[in-house]
C-alpha cells in the first residue's frame, strides 16, 4: 500500500485518480481548498493547503511515496493562470524534493504544443512547445493562459527531475466522460447549448481521451520508474464531429454555434509512446464516452 498525494481531487480528473487510488487500497492525501463529501466517504484525508504554503505542501508531503498532479485552471487570465499552473507547479516540486517523494506524476496537456509551428502532421512529444513570444496558443484546443502555463508548469516538473526527482509527464487531448466539473463533458455542453462556445473550426482535429483511460495511464506511471512525458490519447475525430454529438441531446444549440470558417488544424497526436514507454493502450471509444455524455445529461 502507497501513500500518494493528490492535486485537484474535487474536480474531473484528480477526482477519477483519487477514487482509483482508494479502490487498490492506496492511502490518499488530497490537497483541497474546501474539504469532500464524497471524497471523505473514500476515506481519503483532505488537508486545506494552498499551493503557495510551503510548509504546509511539506507536511502533507512527509511519509508520502507518490504525488499525482491534476490541479489547473484555464484562466481567466495569465496571472491567475499562472499562480497556480505554474508557480503552484513550482512549489510542489519544490515539497516533493525536500520530502523526498519517490515519484511525481504530472498531468499536463496537449494544449502546450505550438500547432501553428507544427502544422498539419503528427505531433510527437518532442514537438515545440507554446511560449509567450508566439501566436501558438492561439491555434490550441484551450485559450492562451491555460496553454502558456502549462507548458511553463512543465518547465517546472523538468527542473525538478534535473534535481533528482522521479518524473512522468502525461499529455492528455479533450478528456471526455460524465461528471459535474467535466469540462468536455459538462462545462463545454453547457457553452454550447447557450451559445458561448468558442469558435473552431469544423474540420479542425479533436484528439480526446476517456478519464478512465487517463487514469489507468496515471496509476501505471505512478507504479513506474521511466523518466517519461507521453501523448495520452484514446483517438482522433473532429470538432465538428463532437458538436455533433452534442446536437443528439442539446437539439436547442443554435444551429452556428462554435463553428468557424478559420482554417482547420488538420494534425494529430502521437500515440506510440505510451504503450512503448508504460505498456499501457487507451481502449475507450469516442462513441462510448459520449454515450456516457449523453446518458448523464439525460
Amino acid at each position: 500500500m502507497a501513500r500518494v498525494v493528490v492535486t485537484g481531487a474535487t474536480g474531473f480528473v484528480g477526482g477519477r485518480v483519487a477514487g482509483a487510488l482508494r479502490r487498490r487500497g492506496d492511502e490518499v492525501v488530497a490537497l483541497v481548498r474546501t474539504p469532500s463529501d464524497e471524497l471523505a466517504g473514500l476515506g481519503v484525508e483532505q488537508p486545506v493547503v494552498a499551493l503557495d504554503d510551503a510548509d504546509g505542501l511539506g507536511a502533507a508531503m512527509q511519509g508520502a511515496d507518490g504525488i499525482v498532479h491534476a490541479a489547473a485552471v484555464a484562466g481567466p487570465d495569465l496571472d491567475t493562470a499562472r499562480a497556480v499552473n505554474t508557480l503552484g507547479t513550482r512549489s510542489l516540486v519544490a515539497a516533493a524534493r525536500t520530502a523526498a517523494v519517490g515519484r511525481f506524476v504530472h498531468i499536463s496537456t496537449t494544449s502546450v504544443y505550438d500547432l501553428q509551428a507544427v502544422g498539419d502532421a503528427e505531433v510527437a512529444e518532442d514537438a515545440p512547445l507554446a511560449v509567450a513570444e508566439t501566436e501558438a496558443a492561439k491555434t490550441s484546443s484551450a485559450a492562451a493562459p491555460y496553454a502558456l502555463t502549462k507548458a511553463e508548469a512543465e518547465a517546472e516538473v523538468d527542473r525538478g527531475r534535473t534535481q533528482g526527482l522521479s518524473v512522468a509527464v502525461l499529455r492528455p487531448p479533450a478528456v471526455l466522460g460524465a461528471g459535474p466539473t467535466s469540462t468536455w463533458g459538462t462545462r463545454m455542453p453547457q457553452r454550447y447549448r447557450d451559445g458561448e462556445m468558442h469558435a473552431v473550426p469544423p474540420e479542425t482535429t479533436f484528439g480526446w481521451v476517456h478519464v478512465d483511460d487517463l487514469v489507468e495511464a496515471v496509476l501505471v506511471a505512478l507504479d513506474h520508474d521511466a523518466q517519461a512525458t507521453v501523448n495520452v490519447v484514446g483517438g482522433h475525430t473532429t470538432f465538428g464531429a463532437y458538436l455533433a454529438a452534442l446536437r443528439e441531446f442539446l437539439p436547442e444549440a443554435p444551429a452556428t454555434a462554435a463553428v468557424s470558417d478559420a482554417a482547420p488544424w488538420r494534425g494529430s497526436y502521437a500515440t506510440g509512446r505510451l504503450p512503448e514507454v508504460f505498456g499501457v493502450r487507451p481502449s475507450r471509444t469516442f462513441e462510448a464516452a459520449m454515450d456516457e455524455i449523453r446518458a448523464a445529461w439525460s
